[in-house]
């Protein structure tokens, strides 16, 4: 089947190069040249003159001016800020506090802020109270907790403490 639609293929195509138009002319188109050589020869091309818009551009050179400074304004003399009022050891409103190593921060009722202050700050093996001092800050200050520091000194973690009143804390 295959050989046979190569063969009839072969065959048509042999035909159709082979065959002839009468209406055509027998001669190639190689033969045939109806070309005018002189379409292009001096005598026919046309000069004109060259227009002025098209004439060659004068090149000037740009001149260039020094630009001019106004000298600066003289500054008036500036008067010395005035001095800072001595510190209070506030904090926003409230009051700090330095013990040993540590800053505490109270609110204003003298309440310990611990948002502001550093667990672990205090590192003395005693701990002498303070007014407004509990069992529970100064085991925050030392690092530990109230019923370790009670502990240490014979004391419950509900005791009042006394002013002025040494604690072990080691």
């Amino acid at each position: 089947m295959k050989k046979s639609l190569f063969v009839l293929s072969l065959v048509s195509f042999a035909l159709v190069g082979c065959s002839n138009n009468s209406g055509e002319s027998t001669t190639s188109s190689v033969e045939t040249t109806d070309a005018n050589a002189t379409w292009q020869s001096a005598d026919s091309i046309q000069t004109a003159p060259m227009p002025a818009s098209m004439s060659q551009p004068v090149v000037t050179q740009p001149s260039y001016s020094q630009p001019t400074y106004q000298a600066p304004q003289p500054i008036s003399a500036v008067p010395a800020p005035a001095p800072m009022p001595p510190a209070d050891n506030s904090y926003g409103g409230s009051q700090v506090e330095t013990v040993g190593n540590c800053q505490v921060v109270r609110d204003g009722n003298n309440a310990p802020i611990y948002s502001q202050i550093t667990k672990g700050c205090y590192t003395d093996n005693s701990y002498t109270v303070g007014k407004s001092d509990t069992l529970y800050l100064i085991g925050y200050l030392t690092g530990t907790n109230a019923s370790h520091i009670a502990n240490l000194n014979g004391l419950n973690a509900g005791s009042s403490l006394k002013v002025g009143q040494v604690l072990r804390v080691r």
